[in-house]
């Protein structure tokens, strides 16, 4: 059994809004660590594929920034995520049940600023696409895992509101460096979870970072880091310790090639974007002329002016509101 990963992340530009750093873990039968991944597209391809508009109403699995749009709508990366979720046994029917399920950690879940407060737990979960269109869509992806050998084993949400990012930020002097602490607490689920069974985990590469030996090895202090390769494109190392071993590898453009980064990928901007539903209607109530944002830093400037009036009268600490840069 092949135990194979992904991390990737949502919400590392913007000023406003949280940073979501994501897990999606699969088990496949039939392969194991040391050969390379299947193609699950092609495995899983009577229940999903790539582009949103297909004949046959399959999943769409791909990059989120395929799949969403302001214009759009968050309807085709819902069904995508909320079916692999089902897959998991981690559907919940509000925004703040999701949370509890696919966040380990309590600084994940609802904070207590003003603008992620919310009395009935929402919005709904699902919020645009319908419950039948989810639960059509997550029998269709359960008959095919069976039929393949396939199951979801674990998807997860560490979610940096911005109070803690900053705080992190000013810790660390890096907004790579904070990344990088939810990035390895995902890798280290994996080793400590199925370090047995000789994970493959891929992890979305950013930035221009290709050297990761150290990061690994202070990470796995207890293991040998073997470097494969480091390259403009991947850089790939072999975790060896006692029974255990694992290899990772920081690919540039993963979600293309990797369905577990496409999950990962899709969980951390619905996370995001379900949450950044709640901050706009929450400044909505205090300020109804005021557009939406989303948070990145040309419209988050024009926000942050038309909101500084509910700033002032609410006594908002601008450090738990406005994300270093």
């Amino acid at each position: 059994m092949l135990i194979y990963a992904g991390i990737d992340e949502a919400g590392y530009g913007p000023m406003l809004g949280p940073f979501v750093v994501s897990r999606a873990v699969f088990a496949v039968e039939g392969h194991d660590g040391t050969q390379e991944p299947p193609c699950l597209w092609k495995k899983l391809k009577k229940a999903v594929c790539r582009q949103v508009k297909d004949r046959r109403r399959r999943i769409a699995v791909n990059d989120s920034k395929k799949l969403y749009t302001p214009s759009a709508g968050l309807s085709q990366l819902e069904r995508g995520v909320l079916s692999f979720a089902h897959l998991s046994g981690q559907a919940g029917g509000t925004l703040d049940q999701l949370l509890a399920l696919l966040c380990d950690e309590g600084d994940s879940r609802t904070p207590d600023e003003l603008w992620y407060g919310n009395d009935d737990g929402g919005p709904t979960v699902p919020h645009e696409a319908t419950a039948g269109e989810v639960a059509i869509a997550a029998a269709m992806l359960r008959r095919c895992a069976e039929a393949e050998g396939f199951a979801v084993r674990n998807l997860n949400a560490a979610v940096v509101y911005e109070k803690r990012f900053n705080e992190l930020i000013a810790a660390t002097q890096s907004k790579a460096d904070c990344a990088w602490q939810f990035v390895s607490r995902h890798m280290q689920f994996v080793w400590d979870t199925y370090g047995e069974h000789h994970p493959r985990v891929v992890v979305d590469r950013q930035g221009g970072r290709k050297v990761y030996h150290q990061l690994l090895q202070r990470l796995f202090s207890d293991a040998d880091v073997l470097l494969q390769d480091e390259s403009n494109d991947i850089s790939r190392y072999h975790i060896r310790g006692g029974d255990r071993r694992m290899t990772v590898s920081f690919e540039v453009g993963s979600e293309q090639r990797h369905m577990p980064v496409a999950v990962a990928s899709m969980t951390a901007k619905y996370m995001r974007e379900m949450l950044m539903m709640r901050f706009n209607r929450f400044f909505a109530q205090h300020a109804p002329q005021i557009r939406p944002t989303a948070g990145y830093y040309g419209d988050g400037r024009r926000f942050i002016q038309e909101i500084e009036p509910v700033i002032r009268a609410l006594n908002i600490d601008r450090n738990a509101l406005i994300r270093a840069r």
